[in-house]
């Protein structure tokens, strides 16, 4: 096991870290799938951003 794998199996041994990063599964879930969905495009997120009138920043968050 990776050390972050560790300390992530650490962590969520916490019944309340577990029960919050179970809350954000979603959140995190649809963060992928718009990852995905840009980099199929063949889009950076520069390129996205200014197709949304927005900041790279922006988009990276």
């Amino acid at each position: 096991m990776t050390e972050l794998a560790a300390l992530k199996a650490r962590i969520l041994a916490n019944p309340e870290a577990r029960a919050e990063y179970d809350a954000q599964a979603p959140e995190f879930e649809l963060a992928r799938e718009l990852i995905t969905a840009r980099t199929r495009a063949g889009l950076t997120q520069s390129e996205l951003a200014e197709r949304m009138h927005t900041t790279q920043s922006t988009i990276a968050r």
